[in-house]
């Protein structure tokens, strides 16, 4: 066991951070954007709401992007030498430890998300219903209506998303 500790490099706990940092960041800049486009729905004529949803939803792509790539330019651009881990030891012994943490974590993210995302359907359900003749509430129950089930499928494909775009 000292053998393969004795070689593990410094640099190595910090790409683990990185790579804690890009699993958090991608899901809160994918909200961003989700967020940015039921506001869009909901903004009806108000300036300040249409700003706020034109700005989270060119805001959270460009973070996604900056999360997943901006590690990769900082360390290419920044530093001497790029941080590669060694192929014979590296990062291949805390693999199972990102694994594991990575897939709880999503785990206890999906247990609170989803009886949330079954009360904000049936809310929407309740807001459609009850608006007959007004226009607003009825994009707002549509917006619901139709925004629920996607991410829904968006949490359901959390995983292989996240291992496409930072594989």
């Amino acid at each position: 066991m000292e053998s393969i500790l004795s070689n593990i490099d410094a640099k190595e706990p910090m790409l683990i951070a990185i790579y804690y940092v890009q699993i958090v960041m991608v899901f809160v800049f994918g909200i961003m954007f989700l967020f940015g486009i039921f506001m869009f729905i909901y903004s009806f004529k108000s300036p300040f709401r249409r700003r706020l949803a034109y700005i989270t939803t060119i805001l959270g792509p460009i973070g996604v992007l900056f999360v997943i790539h901006g590690p990769v330019l900082i360390l290419n651009y920044v530093f001497d030498s790029p941080i590669a881990p060694d192929p014979e030891l590296g990062l291949y012994i805390f693999e199972p430890n990102i694994l594991s943490a990575r897939i709880s974590i999503y785990d206890a993210l999906v247990r609170i998300v989803q009886p949330l995302l079954v009360a904000v359907f049936l809310i929407g359900i309740g807001v459609l219903h009850h608006a007959s003749r007004i226009p607003n509430r009825k994009r707002i129950g549509y917006g619901v209506f139709l925004g629920v089930p996607l991410l829904w499928t968006l949490m359901q494909l959390g995983p292989s998303i996240i291992n496409l775009l930072t594989s």
